[in-house]
């Protein structure tokens, strides 16, 4: 592991700001790792180095500007796409796929998220131009990873992830464990931990844990969230929005040059109208389906890194939901719920279109989507946390994600393909699963990802700057195990 240590790139991350950057002293307390720190903006590398009193950082630089690379003119286009060939060559990924995972430049493959507020980036670069940029961004991050000799990353984003990849350096990323305040560390942009798999393989039995609430993040920004369903609290957000926008302008920071203030003010209200439609009596209560067998899907957030990055080979969520309608046994109904992260961002007619299907339910967006799936008859999702509860619950669950942790779990079946989906929901829905197995088969599931994990315990996504030392000495010890080889980690030693 004191390889992988050496030098460590840290790409800057606003919800981790100062967890990542405590983490990285104490590797380097540690293990002498040599940290380079990369930042995305001017203001973000003022901020950054306010905190280096201390010299933590070799190095911060500020990425190569994406954004705004893809404003410059292209001169030769026959030489950028020569270029871009040759990176895709290199990395074994398409830049369309790379683009995907870009809120502004992506926005195509986020159909979902069609009205995700707009940028003078996603409106005023051509393909060429961001082609070009990419080009740029590889390149750039080729040759920091080449002569700083990286040999750890911290955060990647899905570029760097593909890059670091094609040059043989390990990348982890940190992702909630969803289950109460565990965490854990990730290899790669599809949220693989490989050990959880070898981990359930090696457990023979395991205790039972009851999933008794959803994971502590969600309902902390469930409790943000209600708050906006104020009138008296959108308005708030609309003239606040509109006041940092001025302030970014007059200050001329890059963040104010991003997304238009327009798109950003309406988002708040376009939130807030959502709200009358998708709750209360505009919506259908889990209880009204007593009686009625149904499968559940939830809906994920777009533009989001848990479906437009972990999920490439199925984005479209409305094409999913009609496959489920179409392919689901005379009787049983399909169950649809929103989520909080995309109110506001769907299109115009994107809930009507759900509700023209009569085998189709849209729930109360405020139902809890754990006591959904506790309920239903089988979940089917992309990379949703509900295919993880069901999962574990020992509920049938049908995964379109091909990158799922819990697609490991006999009970889960894996469709990639169109013809298999009615025969997987048929076995899942007729045939059923064994329960007691099943319970048992989840229990060693979720062992196996405990034992990856960390619990962050009281550490709250809206204190960020609140961060105990006991939490860092866990998620430092995780981090260090998970760069071992399988047969050197305290686990496989005492087994």
């Amino acid at each position: 592991m004191t390889d992988a240590a050496k030098s460590i790139a840290l790409v800057a991350h606003s919800e981790w700001r100062v967890f990542l950057v405590r983490l990285c002293a104490l590797m380097r307390e540690r293990y002498g790792s040599v940290i380079h720190l990369y930042c995305m903006t001017e203001q973000e590398r003022h901020y950054y180095e306010k905190l280096n009193q201390d010299g933590l950082f070799a190095s911060i630089t500020n990425v190569i500007g994406l954004m705004e690379a893809a404003t410059k003119p292209v001169a030769d286009p026959a030489a950028v796409l020569a270029q871009a060939a040759e990176h895709e060559s290199r990395l074994g990924t398409t830049f369309n796929i790379l683009f995907a995972a870009n809120r502004h430049f992506g926005r195509g493959f986020s159909p979902g998220g069609f009205r995700h507020p707009r940028s003078r980036y996603s409106e005023s670069s051509d393909y060429l131009q961001i082609v070009a940029a990419y080009n740029e961004t590889v390149s750039f991050w080729e040759t920091e990873l080449r002569e700083k000799q990286i040999s750890l990353v911290l955060s990647a984003s899905k570029e760097l992830s593909c890059v670091a990849r094609a040059l043989g350096v390990p990348t982890r990323n940190l992702i909630g464990s969803r289950y109460k305040n565990y965490h854990m560390w990730v290899v790669d942009e599809f949220m693989n931990a490989p050990r959880i798999a070898e981990g359930y393989a090696a457990i023979d039995s395991a205790p039972q844990r009851e999933i008794v609430a959803p994971y502590d993040s969600h309902m902390q920004y469930r409790e943000t969230f209600m708050k906006s369903m104020r009138m008296r609290v959108a308005l708030q957000r609309m003239g606040m929005t509109a006041l940092r926008h001025l302030y970014w302008r007059i200050r001329r920071y890059e963040k104010g040059r991003q997304y238009f203030m327009r798109d950003e003010v309406l988002f708040h209200w376009r939130v807030w109208r959502a709200n009358r439609s998708l709750t209360g009596s505009s919506a259908t209560q889990l209880d009204a389906l007593d009686g009625k067998p149904f499968v559940f899907f939830p809906l994920h957030a777009e533009p989001e890194s848990s479906l437009q990055v972990a999920s490439p080979e199925c984005l479209v969520q409305l094409s999913t939901i009609t496959s489920l309608a179409r392919d689901l046994p005379a009787g049983y109904y399909l169950a649809v719920k929103e989520t909080y992260q995309t109110y506001g961002r769907r299109p115009s007619n994107f809930y009507d279109q759900i509700r023209e299907f009569k085998n189709v339910v849209l729930l109360d967006m405020l139902e809890l989507g754990l006591e959904v799936a506790r309920r239903a008859e089988a979940v089917a999702t992309i990379t949703g946390t509900a295919g993880f509860e069901a999962a574990v619950m020992g509920k049938p669950v049908i995964s379109f994600g091909r990158h799922n942790q819990y697609n490991v779990l006999p009970h889960v079946t894996v469709v990639d393909r169109e013809e298999d989906l009615a025969p997987a929901l048929r076995a899942a829905l007729f045939e059923g699963v064994d329960r007691d197995q099943a319970l048992r088969d989840g229990a060693r599931f979720l062992q196996a990802v405990l034992d990856n994990s960390f619990d962050m315990a009281a550490y709250d996504i809206n204190d960020p700057e609140t961060v105990p030392a006991e939490i860092l000495t866990a998620a430092c010890d995780r981090l260090v195990e998970s760069l071992e080889p399988a047969s050197e980690t305290p686990m496989a030693r005492a087994g």
